[in-house]
């Protein structure tokens, strides 16, 4: 028993050695692949290199999905192939050791480490892609990043050659091109208030102009001007809301449920934002089948040559693995497939063809 728990704490350790090791190498070159790419993007503007060399560490998180799940799979075979290379993995087995046994503490890596990558990380993650997005804006896009939504309804910002607007709304309906229940904040470019405008309803007609109906003007120092209709120039329409509203990565784990109630509040669609949120409950699910699939890989000893193709095959399965999840995944934004089929039925049906592979292994 005492040696059991012994053999159980080196397995643990030296998987998680692996862990870390591969994970620093690979957001170090995921960095410098980013920046080389940023600064590729940037060659015809005046960035300067202490705001691309941010860029590139606030996007390291919207690389997660694929980092995390590859260096899982690089460090449970590299724990095994490592064991194997110096005979520690046949004495193993020779003292009565199963696979289930062997392969246990690189699960129960991958389910706290996940935990901890959900709970805890995950909020600091998505204010890195907020950073990220409105860096972005700011600097490669030109326009005023992010919208945003809260129990006081929808918030819009937007600039032109000589104004700014800070615009509430309390419902939008995307079918209809309205907004409804409305106050427009107007600036000039200094951000000094030039008139708040409360307005019923709005009809975005297209991104040239708005039509305002049935509302009233108020300017400081002056009496509220109500009019029937109004047109508003404003380069902001339905596909412009709806690209720079916040996509579910920038909202934390722990934000996300009541997000997702203010978005049907305000009428907009919650697919994409419930997928999310499902994908980082199943994300425990999606490491383990990395897990399996990198013990499947290398718990047969084998030659150097041969070990390397098992990487290589491993590598290529993962992010085929990655990339047919995606798809499935919009598939579920889209409302083609429910909740279940779009993000749990990959990873499970992934799992259970790998433990029936690890029994055919244990039987033989």
């Amino acid at each position: 028993m005492l040696k059991s728990k012994i053999i159980l704490k080196y397995l643990v350790k030296e998987n998680l050695s692996s862990f870390l090791i591969i994970l620093t190498f690979s957001c170090f070159l995921f960095i410098s692949i980013d920046l080389i790419e940023l600064i590729r993007r940037s060659s015809s503007k005046n960035i300067e290199f202490s705001i691309l060399l941010k860029m590139s560490i606030f996007h390291i998180p919207s690389l997660f999905p694929i980092i995390l799940p590859t260096v899982f799979l690089l460090s449970s075979m590299n724990t095994y192939m490592k064991l194997n290379k110096f005979n520690e993995l046949s004495v193993l087995r020779a003292s009565g050791f199963s696979i289930w046994s062997i392969i246990s503490p690189a699960l129960i890596n991958a389910c706290l480490i996940s935990l901890i990558f959900i709970l805890i990380f995950n909020p600091i993650f998505a204010h890195m892609n907020i950073k990220f997005k409105n860096y972005e804006s700011i600097y490669f896009k030109g326009n005023s990043g992010l919208y945003s939504i809260s129990q006081t309804g929808l918030w819009l910002r937007e600039k032109n050659e000589e104004f700014e607007y800070v615009i509430n709304a309390k419902h939008y309906s995307s079918e209809e091109k309205k907004l409804r229940e409305v106050k427009i904040f107007k600036f000039d470019l200094e951000n000094k208030f030039i008139e708040r405008i409360d307005v019923e309803n709005v009809e975005m007609i297209n991104d040239k102009y708005w039509k305002l109906l049935r509302g009233y003007r108020l300017e400081l120092n002056k009496t509220p001007n109500e009019f029937d209709t109004y047109d508003l120039n404003i380069n902001l329409d339905v596909a412009k809301i709806e690209k720079n509203f916040r996509p579910p990565e920038t909202i934390s784990f722990w934000e996300l449920e009541n997000y997702i109630n203010n978005l049907e509040k305000s009428g907009f669609s919650v697919k994409k934002h419930i997928i999310y949120k499902n994908y980082l409950y199943s994300y425990p699910l999606i490491l383990i089948s990395m897990v399996l699939l990198g013990c499947i890989l290398s718990i047969k000893k084998d030659r150097v040559k041969k070990n390397i193709l098992k990487i290589i095959s491993g590598i290529i399965i993962g992010v085929v693995f990655h990339f047919l999840s995606d798809i499935i995944k919009t598939l579920g934004q889209t409302g083609s497939l429910n909740v279940f089929f779009a993000v749990w039925a990959p990873p499970i049906i992934f799992i259970l063809f790998l433990l029936s592979t690890l029994i055919h292994f244990e039987d033989g």
